[in-house]
């Protein structure tokens, strides 16, 4: 898949980090940030998805990782910021968090035997330095039975994710018949993306010495 990318170059930082501020709510860009081996602070954001009306999905999804990331400046030294935003499409249309399980339900139906795409917008922060990038994964359901779907809203995992599902959920496992991209990115965070534009932030590698094996809990 293709990416588009920019640079916001304000200053210069030292590739000596320390820690990462995720500046995300998610417990899955959590849990895979972690992998990078580094201390992570989470900074919870407040919800402002508004001034994007007009802007194509993967614009928009950038645009808003951006505005997250913002809110850890001013960055101490050693400490990278990290943003992200994760938008599902389907037949052009964005399908956001549900408001309620029965717009979660539609959502699955809707997605049910089709395919859609996952646009996640990420922002690296370093010093005044920032790189905005987007990852885009296809994504095909089997047909969705209304027993699995069902199912699935009993577990009350759906109604804190955009499209109303993870990829790492029950209905993910049973449901989800291929992938065209990066499967991270459909959990919310294509680390190797954000790993190998950090290396470009950073200029050098920067795996941590706490390196660790993904833990979903």
């Amino acid at each position: 898949m293709g990416w588009f990318y920019f640079f916001c170059l304000v200053g210069a930082g030292k590739a000596d980090v320390r820690k990462v501020i995720l500046v995300s709510r998610s417990p899955r860009r959590q849990a895979l940030i972690r992998v990078l081996g580094y201390p992570v602070e989470v900074m919870e954001p407040p919800d402002q998805e508004d001034g994007v009306e007009g802007l194509l999905p993967p614009e928009a999804a950038m645009t808003l990782a951006a505005r997250k990331v913002r809110w850890a400046f001013p960055l101490p030294t050693g400490v990278l910021a990290v943003g992200a935003d994760t938008m599902v499409v389907a037949a052009g249309e964005v399908l956001g968090k549900p408001r309620n399980l029965e717009e979660a339900r539609a959502f699955l139906r809707r997605l049910s035997g089709k395919w859609h795409v996952v646009y996640t917008g990420v922002a690296l922060a370093w010093g005044q330095r920032m790189r905005v990038f987007y990852e885009e994964t296809a994504v095909r359901f089997h047909q969705l039975s209304e027993a699995v779907i069902e199912a699935y809203l009993r577990t009350d995992s759906s109604l804190d994710k955009a499209g109303a599902y993870g990829a790492q959920d029950l209905i993910g496992l049973i449901g989800i018949a291929e992938i065209r991209g990066d499967f991270y990115n459909v959990m919310g965070l294509p680390v190797q993306r954000v790993y190998q534009d950090g290396v470009k932030l950073l200029g050098s590698d920067w795996v941590g010495g706490g390196a660790e094996s993904l833990s979903l809990g």
